[in-house]
């Protein structure tokens, strides 16, 4: 996936969880998210609470109505500093991962770039690859950005 031409393109409209926050609590933890052509960018940084996961929900859901992605994409997200997880913030995440199936707005593919240093990425990518299984996703994690991109252009080329 190489980057567009930074003189010819337009910038993407990022969104921060932060701006759809709507409950008692405030979200813990950073996820901006935008697209690039059939993917999904995330940038994050947790650790991550319940309440995150409802603003993505919401975010995402904004983010279908406003962009035409088309039925095969993908997710790339880079976590930086910790990726742990409240067990109430994985319920919520996996309720996401079941209403994006319900309605038929899944990736085909999802790649996290962790790398070895985040804080929780041994205790908690298992469980994310549990998780991610149990919806049907085909799922990786990786150190570098570049075995992302290369795994998800794979995922995004193969035949349905």
């Amino acid at each position: 996936m190489s980057a567009p031409s930074k003189t010819h393109a337009a910038k993407p409209r990022k969104r921060n969880i932060r701006a759809y926050a709507s409950g008692a609590f405030k979200p813990h933890g950073q996820i901006e998210f935008w697209t690039e052509g059939p993917v999904v960018r995330i940038e994050a940084q947790g650790p991550f609470n319940r309440e995150a996961f409802e603003a993505v929900g919401l975010a995402m859901r904004e983010l279908f109505a406003s962009t035409s992605l088309g039925p095969v994409f993908a997710d790339i997200l880079e976590i930086r500093h910790s990726i742990m997880i409240s067990p109430e913030a994985l319920d919520a995440f996996g309720q996401f991962l079941a209403l994006m199936s319900a309605n038929k707005s899944a990736p085909r593919a999802v790649a996290y770039v962790v790398a070895a240093e985040v804080e929780g990425r041994s205790l908690v990518l298992p469980l994310l690859q549990r998780l991610y299984d149990q919806h049907g996703r085909q799922f990786a994690a990786f150190e570098t950005m570049a075995e992302a991109e290369a795994w998800v252009r794979e995922r995004l080329s193969a035949p349905q």
